[in-house]
């Protein structure tokens, strides 16, 4: 079952056993392929494209010679990507085998309109196939999607996409990608990654899944993405996932099955310059300190504020990187800080008066 995870529109198109269960389903059958949707339901909407489109060529089979649907077939499912397009010379066969059918189905649709699939004439006409980008250079390459969003793929690196949904847009990743999402509460932006699903609204994140590693990890540079285990398989995987917030990260163990949040490697500044260098404080309480740090970097900082009430601070939070103060902090009260679920935990005895 583990193969029908990555499946394209043609892969399901071309195997047998998908096709047995289109054409004759029976209860085994459809236990076994409703197993597959719950394991991998990113790949519900293909494998309903799919079946439509089965039952859709089983439906003129009688009327056209099978040559001509296999030339219609292999046509329709030929990936049209954003580096090479339909050449013009193939252009007319295309628009001819569809007017073709197109021409059939009316006849169809003369003699008995209740049962022809019009949706598989809309599929026809227009299909709705996955797009392929590679990056075999040495730099990052931009992939300008249609709806205002970008992918800066990395090297050795490979997307599939299909934007021509009305409710999602969905990215397939092997390897590194960089994304900045142009918000659509309507059509949300999922990523599909070695058993890690990412949703996203608009934001800009990163996802690291190479292919044969083992992990797969997420970081967020601004808004907030879900992150949640695909392989799962169970019906409540997305509410169990975790949200992850600018400067936090979540690290998928494909091994163990663990989902972890943590920080970056390197908390980026959230504010601009300007901003940043009104943060300095003389004789300022650590509460002030502390509330400082979480507008510039995004991040939570817990601690007891009973024990600190009385921790006064000099100092300025442009001069050195989050960590680096967070060090400085605790030789400076004598206290020290661990990093938990994305966020910051400060421990120590505090301030005397």
């Amino acid at each position: 079952m583990e193969h029908y995870e990555h499946f394209s529109l043609q892969d399901f198109i071309h195997d047998a056993h998908f096709i047995r269960w289109v054409k004759n389903p029976d209860a085994d059958s459809n236990a076994y392929w409703q197993a597959v949707r719950n394991t991998y339901p990113h790949q519900s909407g293909t494998m309903d494209q799919a079946a439509d489109l089965i039952q859709g060529f089983s439906k003129f089979y009688p009327e056209v010679p099978a040559s001509q649907i296999e030339l219609a077939r292999q046509v329709i499912m030929d990936q049209i990507s954003s580096e090479k397009q339909i050449s013009i010379s193939r252009k007319p066969l295309y628009l001819s085998v569809a007017a073709s059918i197109a021409i059939l189905i009316g006849i169809a649709l003369w003699y008995n309109p209740t049962e022809t699939p019009v949706h598989f004439a809309r599929n026809i006409l227009k299909p709705n196939l996955e797009i392929l980008s590679s990056n075999e250079g040495k730099g990052p390459k931009t992939i300008r999607l249609d709806d205002g969003s970008s992918i800066t793929l990395s090297p050795k690196s490979t997307v599939r996409y299909n934007m021509e949904s009305a409710d999602r847009r969905v990215v397939h990743l092997d390897g590194e990608a960089f994304f900045n999402v142009g918000k659509n509460p309507n059509r949300p932006f999922f990523v599909f990654t070695n058993g890690l699903t990412t949703k996203v609204l608009g934001t800009k994140f990163k996802v690291s899944a190479y292919p044969g590693g083992m992990d797969v990890k997420v970081e967020v540079t601004s808004g907030s993405v879900h992150v949640y285990r695909s392989e799962n398989g169970a019906e409540h995987a997305e509410s169990e996932g975790l949200t992850l917030t600018p400067n936090q990260r979540a690290v998928y163990t494909r091994k163990d099955l663990l989902l972890v949040r943590t920080l970056v490697a390197q908390p980026k500044v959230l504010i601009t310059p300007e901003q940043l260098a009104t943060y300095t404080y003389t004789d300022t309480p650590i509460s002030k300190v502390f509330e400082g740090l979480e507008k510039i970097y995004g991040i939570k900082v817990i601690y007891d504020q009973e024990k600190f009430k009385n921790c006064r601070l000099n100092m300025s939070l442009s001069d050195e990187s989050l960590f680096e103060t967070l060090e400085l902090i605790g030789k400076m009260v004598e206290a020290r800080y661990n990093v938990l679920d994305g966020e910051v935990i400060f421990i120590g005895a505090g301030c005397t008066e």
